[in-house]
């Protein structure tokens, strides 16, 4: 074999091994699911849950929203005093605030799986406590209760969903059917003629 057909080989080889090893070990580094921003929107989250020490942005209207303290950018939003933190979380991203939400604060945008899963938990700790709920359903009015899904059935144009609660059993008026039959849920909403409650939120509590 000539010995310079022999060296050129080698040489070649050489240079495509090494390409390959340099693509596999690129291809092998971990995909950046973290970026900071400082331009942002709420509305680009779906399903949102914020959570803010005080919020000066308004929310989207389909937000659910938790604040240590109320402003009138959140009138809608529960209160619970011991909020720590500024975050709001989609289905498949999440803005984690460096300060107070409000226009041009620094975040860190994040579609790290895990992270979305524990501010989504951190979200409902903040959301379930500290709150006020009655334990009677008035005659006509606002009300927020807690209690068991007995039964979902057609109703009229929709449906009625029947919850015991520790007073007794109210219908929630549904537009479409919800497969929650035995679990615990939060109703708020306003009694229209006792025992019959249109429903502006249901949380399903576990």
């Amino acid at each position: 074999m000539d010995i310079v057909a022999f060296i050129a080989g080698l040489i070649v080889g050489i240079v495509i091994v090494s390409i390959a090893v340099e693509f596999a070990w690129k291809k092998s580094l971990p995909e950046k699911t973290c970026k900071l921003i400082s331009k942002w929107s709420l509305n680009e989250l779906k399903n949102p849950l914020i959570v803010a020490e005080r919020l000066h942005v308004t929310p989207p209207s389909d937000a659910k929203v938790v604040v240590a303290t109320p402003t009138p950018l959140a009138k809608n939003a529960r209160e619970n005093p011991d909020v720590t933190g500024n975050f709001a979380i989609g289905l498949n991203k999440a803005f984690i605030f460096a300060g107070e939400i409000k226009e041009g604060q620094l975040a860190i945008v994040t579609s790290d799986e895990d992270i979305i899963k524990e501010l989504r938990e951190r979200f409902y700790d903040f959301y379930r406590v500290k709150e006020k709920v009655v334990s009677y359903v008035p005659k006509k009015g606002k009300v927020r209760i807690r209690g068991i899904v007995r039964a979902v059935f057609p109703y009229r144009d929709g449906y009625l969903m029947r919850v015991s609660y520790e007073g007794g059993l109210v219908g929630v008026l549904l537009k479409e059917r919800m497969d929650v039959e035995g679990r615990r849920v939060e109703i708020e909403g306003e009694v229209l003629e006792y025992p019959f409650i249109n429903p502006s939120n249901i949380t399903i509590l576990d």
